[in-house]
C-alpha cells in the first residue's frame, strides 16, 4: 500500500478528481477523504466520531491526532496492494509529520503528492455553486460538473443532495484564509522532498483526469 497525496484547497476539485479515478480504477485505488471519515464516525457513533462531535459541538477544532487516528483506522482494513488516494490529509504540517511517522513504522511511501493549483477567485466562484450527494458525498457543481443525469448521482444513484451550510462567499474566504496559513505551507514541504507534481486546477474535469493518468501509475499492471 503505497499513497498519493491530493493537496489543495477548498473547491480546487481534488475530491472530485479522487472519486473520479477511485471509480475508474475501483479494483486497484481506494479514495479516502478525511472529512468523510470524520462525517461517518459521528454518524455511527463510534468513541472516536462521539469525542469529535464534542469538540465540534462546543466550537473547538478537532485535533489533528483525532482526525489521524481516524485515517489510521481505515488503513487497517484495506489490501496492501491497494493504492490509496488521500483528500484531505494531511492539512497541517503536524498532520504530515504524523502521515510521516506513520509511513517509516509501516514502510510505506507516498508516491506522488498533487497540488491543485488554482486561484482564490475562482474557488470562491466554484464554492458558492457546489452541491453533493447526501449518500455517498460525491460533489458536483452546478455549473461545472452537474450529475450525468439531472437530479441522480453518478456514482451511487441516489436522487439526494445538499448544499453545504459553508458554501457561503463570507464563509469560503474565511475557510481559504486558514488553508493559506495552515495547509499551503505543505506544498513547500512536499517540493522539497522531490514528489510534487503541481497541477492547473482550472482545467475541466476530463482535462485533469488525463492529465493525473499521465502523471501517476494508479495500476501497477500499467
Amino acid at each position: 500500500m503505497n499513497f498519493i497525496v491530493f493537496l489543495g484547497a477548498p473547491g480546487s476539485g481534488k475530491g472530485t478528481q479522487a472519486q473520479v479515478l477511485a471509480d475508474t480504477y475501483k479494483e486497484h485505488v481506494i479514495h479516502l477523504s478525511t472529512g468523510q471519515l470524520l462525517r461517518d464516525a459521528i454518524a455511527e457513533g463510534s468513541e472516536c466520531g462521539l469525542y469529535a462531535k464534542s469538540l465540534i459541538d462546543a466550537g473547538l477544532i478537532v485535533c489533528d491526532e483525532v482526525v489521524f487516528n481516524l485515517l489510521e483506522e481505515k488503513l487497517k482494513n484495506i489490501s496492501s496492494e491497494k493504492r490509496v488516494i488521500l483528500d484531505g490529509f494531511p492539512r497541517t504540517l503536524n498532520q504530515a509529520v504524523l502521515l510521516e511517522n506513520f509511513l517509516q513504522k509501516t514502510r510505506k511511501q507516498i508516491e506522488k503528492v498533487v497540488y491543485f493549483d488554482i486561484a482564490d477567485a475562482e474557488l470562491v466562484n466554484r464554492l458558492t455553486g457546489r452541491f453533493m450527494c447526501a449518500d455517498c458525498g460525491a460533489v458536483y457543481h452546478k455549473h461545472y460538473n452537474s450529475p450525468q443525469q439531472d437530479g441522480v448521482c453518478d456514482f451511487c444513484g441516489s436522487h439526494d443532495f445538499k448544499v453545504r451550510d459553508d458554501d457561503n462567499e463570507f464563509v469560503v474566504k474565511k475557510r481559504l484564509d486558514v488553508y493559506h496559513a495552515e495547509t499551503e505551507p505543505l506544498v513547500s514541504y512536499y517540493d522539497a522532498q522531490g514528489v510534487l507534481f503541481r497541477l492547473d486546477a482550472a482545467q475541466s474535469v476530463e482535462s485533469i483526469k488525463k492529465t493525473l493518468l499521465k502523471k501517476i501509475k494508479l495500476v501497477a499492471a500499467e
